[in-house]
């Protein structure tokens, strides 16, 4: 008995130590993991399959942090629907309070990039309200960190860059890797509201300091930061090492997202150099990407450069199809960021009037005090009461008028382009199939004009797009000016608009575009800060007989646009069945 006591005495002390040493140890390597996913990709990936064999013997918190670590992976490979499985595997395991806000935010960022904006708005409303009540700074800096990828995905650049310096100001350099984030984040919303010299500045900045403190992923986006800023600068020169740089840091991540991004700026970037081959090899690449709207943007721009190519060797019929995919992708682009726009100020808000809500309520429920208290006071208190009654009654209904007036703004933007003021596609197309039925009725007349402007890719590219911006107001006013008020005018996306005109003959838009084409010729472009010329290019429709919908008018003129470009430009075309 005394042998055996001496026998458990030893080995049972022994048992515990060696199983509070091997949690030290999956500790130790989920640390090295977390860091490596910043650093070395295909490093992490054998660590995971390392660790594999192990994780019956986790406990639940490193459970918790594995099935986290795991969805990043996912992640940057683009596996979205693993990526979330992985989250809510690890919300299983009850994580902590820092590890719960991570996976919060990594949730939002799955839902944006799946378009589900109702439930990553939730989530994000539910993270914030955390967030606010917390005490320990570390633990807002990596929350607000984790906004930026959201705010930035939103487009909501403003809030971005306030939020960037916001980190900056609460971490002070203590977390070098949150300090990385928000000097990138920060340098990002600079580019995006097209401060460009700035956005350079910002991004050697980081790339400097994140470089410094161990952070190679982070750096290399500072790179293509700084790419990106000489690419809009027109600086071509300097532009193309650092693409080419931040690709091969890129692919040692393999991070596809960013590097189908990289490579088509590079397309264009070789095509604008007459490096045709190199450009046509990566535009071809992109072309055969799958349909998901994360490679709308690399697919748009490999069109473009495919349709550049097929022009330069004189296939024009080729050019016009790649252009049309590249068309397509930019309205798709286009409507799912004014979704997005328009979704998040909903969501803004919504949330503003809810707290208006409850501040309503709080309100009634202290009326309903004072009601009891003044029952019980005598009589002559009662005017009092019903001055008080009345106060809050006009108080109410002013909070509800405002909330009305406001909620109708919203919706007056969401029907505006947001940089003419002129109606946007969707609700142009809207407003002219009413009219179209109302034609119809009346066996009446329609016509439809598209109009583009012409080398608008060079104005950008010469003078950057401030001037760009500049042309396509300026080119909007002018039409505005012209048009009757029956006239639906709206931008189609970039540098294209249409002009459908109800009741109006052919004759009679032939001469409207005529008009509109010698008054944009005669801008003068000198209040731009520029000197240069502006034309535009104009395809005529009109309805035939069997037509019941705008689809066949915009089809004529559009392929009546594409025939006045092929003509020279700067010409207004109606369509002819020798122009298919």
């Amino acid at each position: 008995m005394t042998l055996k006591r001496l026998i458990c005495g030893f080995f049972i002390p022994l048992f515990f130590a060696s199983s509070v040493f091997a949690s030290q140890n999956f500790d130790e390597r989920l640390a090295q993991l977390d860091k490596l996913l910043q650093t070395d990709l295909p490093q992490a990936e054998m660590v995971f399959t390392e660790l594999a064999p192990s994780v019956s013997q986790f406990t639940r918190p490193q459970l918790a942090t594995y099935h986290t670590l795991s969805s990043i992976k996912h992640l940057y490979l683009s596996e979205l629907e693993q990526a979330h499985h992985s989250l809510d595997i690890a919300l299983s395991f009850e994580p902590s309070e820092e590890l719960l806000t991570r996976i919060y935010l990594y949730k939002v960022t799955i839902y944006l990039m799946q378009r589900n904006y109702e439930a990553a708005f939730s989530m994000l409303e539910m993270n914030l309200s955390r967030i606010e009540s917390y005490q320990d700074n570390r633990l807002k800096v990596a929350s607000y960190v984790r906004l930026l990828n959201i705010l930035l995905d939103l487009n909501a650049y403003d809030e971005m860059r306030d939020t960037a310096n916001l980190v900056l100001d609460i971490n002070q350099g203590q977390d070098t890797k949150n300090e990385c984030y928000a000097k990138l984040y920060l340098a990002v919303a600079t580019l995006k509201l097209t401060q460009y010299p700035l956005a350079n500045d910002l991004f050697k900045d980081s790339q400097i300091y994140c470089a410094a403190n161990e952070q190679p992923l982070i750096a290399n986006m500072s790179i293509k930061g700084q790419a990106q800023s000489y690419f809009e600068l027109g600086q071509l020169v300097q532009a193309r090492p650092m693409f080419e740089t931040a690709l091969a840091g890129y692919e040692t991540f393999r991070f596809q997202l960013e590097i189908n991004e990289v490579k088509a700026y590079l397309s264009k970037i070789y095509f604008y150099q007459k490096d045709y081959d190199r450009a046509a090899e990566y535009a071809q690449e992109l072309s055969k990407l799958n349909d998901d709207k994360v490679n709308q943007f690399a697919k748009k721009q490999a069109n473009e450069v495919l349709a550049m190519l097929a022009s330069k060797d004189g296939d024009y019929a080729k050019a016009y199809q790649y252009q049309l995919i590249a068309h397509t992708l930019d309205l798709q682009y286009l409507d799912d960021k004014t979704n997005k726009q328009n979704a998040y100020q909903m969501a803004r808000f919504n949330n503003a009037e809810t707290k208006r809500e409850n501040k309503s309520l709080q309100q009634e429920r202290m009326l309903m005090m004072q009601q009891k208290d003044l029952m019980l006071k005598e009589k002559s208190s009662s005017m009092m009461f019903s001055t008080l009654l009345f106060g809050v009654c006009i108080g109410l209904v002013l909070l509800l008028l405002t909330a009305w007036l406001q909620r109708n703004q919203f919706r007056r933007q969401a029907q505006r382009d947001g940089l003419t003021g002129i109606y946007n596609r969707q609700t142009g197309l809207d407003l002219a199939e009413d009219e179209l039925v109302q034609v119809l009725t009346n066996k009446s007349h329609f016509s439809v004009m598209i109009l583009d402007l012409d080398f608008f890719k060079s104005i950008n590219d010469r003078f950057g797009h401030a001037t760009g911006d500049w042309t396509i107001k300026k080119v909007a006013h002018v039409i505005q000016d012209i048009i009757r008020p029956t006239d639906i005018f709206c931008r189609m996306g970039g540098e294209e608009f249409v002009l459908y005109l109800p009741n109006t003959e052919l004759s009679a838009a032939l001469i409207l575009a005529e008009s509109i084409r010698s008054e944009i010729d005669n801008i003068n472009t000198k209040y731009s800060g520029h000197n240069f010329s502006i034309t535009i290019s104009i395809g005529l429709s009109t309805l035939e007989e069997g037509d019941l919908s705008l689809d066949p008018l915009l089809s004529r003129a559009d392929i009546a646009l594409y025939e006045s470009k092929r003509q020279g430009r700067n010409k207004a075309l109606i369509y002819q069945p020798s122009f298919a």
